[in-house]
């Protein structure tokens, strides 16, 4: 089932996303238009900007709030509450 007709307007938040391959994936085949990823490890957040950088969806700083990327590492129950 659909959530939204207009897929850019979707916020993704994904828990525990490693080095963000699945959050990077639906940005790319347009089922999301906006993507957050969390994870506890720092190594993999690391590797998870990288990877957007590559992908073309790289943060422009920490504090921006229109980038299309934000990945934190933290414990998710932090970020999300």
């Amino acid at each position: 089932r659909e959530v939204t007709d207009d897929p850019e307007k979707t916020l993704m938040f994904d828990v525990c996303c490693g080095t963000g391959t699945i959050g990077l994936t639906c940005l790319k085949e347009g089922v999301v238009g906006r993507l957050v990823g969390v994870d506890i490890s720092e190594p993999a957040i690391a590797d998870a900007e990288v990877n957007a950088e590559k992908n073309g969806y790289a943060q422009d700083k920490p504090s921006d709030k229109k980038s299309i990327t934000r990945f934190v590492a933290s414990r998710a129950e932090n970020v999300l509450a």
